[in-house]
Parts: structure tokens; C-alpha cells; sequence
């Protein structure tokens, strides 16, 4: 097995008409014997982004004939375990440097070790709130450029290695299967099969605007008696009047709507297979969203499979918890479902990138266009509809 990194150009943020350059990284693993198509592992949010996606690309291409890629999609390593950094507000630092006399130059980390010296009931935890930094400068933008950023790495993937056939299966747990779904909906002819544990049907508002509600979207626990309840630095807001507003149409454009699944059902040269696994009590993301959206699936023609689990289907090895993600084994969940779809999907079928189309979701007020020219990575705009 062999292991290759590569940097290309990304797609800007053309909700902000952002002209900063980005760079996007990725790396693919080949397998030694023959390969017969891609996997494409898009890593959530937490531990995964990681070894876990690492071991995952080399447990792959080891045990199937099969390349898989992973992606450092935008906003990635937006957790302080694989890079990110903490921020507290200065108001509230000002006061725990009071409380603790520290000085300014301490950091934020010495200052909360000092604080949990002096706040030492582990019953009642003191709870603060902060802002998450991830690298590179990146922002939460939830979704539309970490699927952009997949996209362009596949496209760049079958540039550089033509001789891997065009057999493209994409996994992802919660973040990571919506991304995966959101690639399937800008690139309908791209992906032939989605493995989709625990994700969402739509934007999370937490992730996106919860700084502004009071909503954290992650809470680490400091020390027993200090947790910190985070969220990612986001460019959005509630207020309907700012320009930066998160309204109807974004929400629209980064979720499943009846007349977008259509679109991607016509457009879409051979339709992706879609295999759901969702708990039945999810309490992160909607379990009865999830079931409807497989519904609209499967009343546009597309082959899909949901299978909903509950406290009783815990066995220990697949399903080890009944909450968010269950536990589950990704790399059981892959061979799970491998094998069963192999007879519905063709190899070195043609993707987006080889074709000349445009795709157009509307979207409330606006329009949002990905146009592919050919062999050119695609283009986003928004329009106003008319």
C-alpha cells in the first residue's frame, strides 16, 4: 500500500464573495494489488478528523482493491485535540485573571489551572463560555465548502491516478455523512454509493449561530470542577437584517428539500445508493428528519436503505451505545455494505466534471448555481430569483 499527499486549489466562499485564495489539502492511499474504484472518508467532528480516518484509508486499501481519499476539508481541525485553539471573552478573562491574580501574560490554559485549584467542588462544576479558533484561519461555514472541498479533491484524485476506475463509494459519520450527502446533492453524478451513520437532514443551528443564542455546540471538560461550553468562531447571524444573516435560503441550500432531491434526481446521470444507520433516539441529530429525508429519496427513484436502531440492538461490537454515532464500527459499517451494493453500480462511469451543465437550486429569494464546464473544477454563484 502506498500513500500520496497533495495540495490544490479550493474553491472560494462565495457567500461572503470571499477572493482569498484557499489551498486544499488531502491524502489518498493506493492499494498494491489492482484498484477497482474510491473510497472517500470524510472525517466529523471530534477524534475521527485524526488517526482514526488515517487507519481507516490504510485498513481499506489493505483489505479491498480500493484507493480511499480523505480530505482536510474547510473547517476541519475545529476542536482543540487535533489543533484548535480556545478562546475566552476578554471581559471574562479580565475577571479570572482578578480572581486568580494572574498576570496578563499568562496563558488562558495557566489561568484556568490556577482556577481550578480555587474552585475545587467538582459537584458544581463552574461552566464558561468560549470560542473555539480552528487552524488555518478557517470558520464554521457548515457544510457548502467542506462538500465543494471533497468534490475537488475527487475530481483532482481521478486527474492524477486515471487509472483508477470511476467507482465511488463516500462514509462519514454525523458531520462527516453530511457532508457526504451534501456532495451527492452538487455533484448528483459523482458519487455512486453514500454510507451515512447519524447525520444530519439539515443545518444544525447550533454550529452556526448557537455563539449568538447562548447555544453551546461542544463542551469539554476542563478539569472535574471547570467546563468550558464552546462554540466555532461562525461569520453568521440571526438578526434577518444583517447581511450576514443565516436565513430561509441558506438553510435551504444545505438541507433536502423535495423540489432539490428532484433536481438531483434528474440531473443525476446514475443515481447514488444511499445505506442510513441512525439510532432511534438521537439527540443530536433529528432520527425522524433522517427517516423523512430517506422517504423523499426513495419517492424520487433513488435506492435507499434506513435502518434505525435501539437500546436492544446493542451488541458490543457494531452498536455500542444507543446514543449520537452509537459507538459504531465504521469499519464494519463499510463492509456491512460493500458487498450488497456491488451489483447496482458500474465502473468508469463519467462524473460531474465530465460534463457541461449547470445545476440550479432555488432557494426562497435566491438562486444557487454549480456549473461544470468540463474537465474545469465547477463554479458556485448565488443569483437573486426572479
Amino acid at each position: 500500500m502506498q500513500i500520496f499527499n497533495h495540495e490544490i486549489d479550493a474553491h472560494g466562499d462565495f457567500e461572503f464573495c470571499s477572493t482569498s485564495q484557499r489551498k486544499l489539502n488531502y491524502s489518498i492511499t493506493i492499494p498494491p494489488q489492482k484498484t477497482e474504484g474510491l473510497v472517500v472518508y470524510i472525517a466529523g467532528f471530534g477524534a475521527d478528523a485524526g488517526s482514526y480516518r488515517e487507519n481507516f484509508q490504510k485498513h481499506i486499501s489493505s483489505n479491498y482493491p480500493l484507493a480511499c481519499l480523505a480530505v482536510d476539508y474547510h473547517c476541519l481541525f475545529a476542536r482543540p485535540q487535533n489543533g484548535a485553539t480556545v478562546s475566552i471573552e476578554p471581559n471574562i478573562m479580565k475577571l479570572l485573571r482578578s480572581i486568580t491574580d494572574c498576570m496578563t501574560d499568562e496563558t488562558v490554559e495557566e489561568v484556568l489551572l490556577k482556577l481550578s485549584k480555587i474552585k475545587a467542588n467538582p459537584t458544581k462544576p463552574l461552566t464558561i463560555p468560549g470560542t473555539i479558533y480552528p487552524k488555518k484561519n478557517e470558520y464554521q461555514n457548515f457544510g457548502i465548502l467542506p462538500a465543494l472541498d471533497n468534490i475537488y479533491a475527487i475530481n483532482d484524485v481521478f486527474k492524477k491516478y486515471p487509472t483508477i476506475p470511476i467507482k465511488i463509494y463516500a462514509i462519514g459519520s454525523s458531520y462527516g455523512g453530511y457532508i457526504a450527502n451534501l456532495v451527492s446533492k452538487f455533484a448528483p453524478s459523482t458519487l455512486n454509493a453514500v454510507f451515512d451513520n447519524s447525520s444530519w437532514a439539515s443545518p444544525n443551528g447550533r454550529y452556526l449561530i448557537g455563539h449568538e443564542l447562548g447555544y453551546p455546540e461542544y463542551s469539554q471538560v476542563h478539569s472535574p470542577n471547570i467546563i468550558l461550553e464552546l462554540n466555532v468562531i461562525s461569520p453568521w447571524s440571526h438578526l434577518p437584517f444583517m447581511p450576514n444573516a443565516f436565513c430561509k435560503n441558506k438553510v435551504l441550500i444545505r438541507s433536502f428539500p423535495e423540489n432539490h432531491i428532484d433536481i438531483m434526481s434528474d440531473i443525476g446521470k446514475q443515481k447514488t445508493i444511499y445505506r442510513f444507520v441512525h439510532a432511534e433516539n438521537d439527540p443530536i441529530a433529528n432520527t425522524s428528519q433522517k427517516v423523512a429525508f430517506a422517504e423523499k429519496l426513495k419517492k424520487s427513484g433513488f435506492n435507499v436503505q434506513i435502518k434505525v436502531y435501539s437500546k436492544a440492538d446493542i451488541d458490543g461490537v457494531y452498536i455500542k451505545t444507543a446514543d449520537h454515532g452509537m459507538g459504531l464500527s465504521m469499519r464494519k459499517f463499510f463492509s456491512n455494505y460493500y458487498g450488497s451494493t456491488q451489483k447496482d453500480i458500474k465502473k468508469d462511469q463519467m462524473i460531474d466534471i465530465d460534463f457541461e451543465h449547470s445545476i440550479h437550486f432555488k432557494c426562497d429569494a435566491q438562486k444557487y448555481t454549480i456549473s461544470y464546464n468540463g474537465k474545469s473544477q465547477p463554479v458556485c454563484s448565488i443569483s437573486d430569483c426572479h
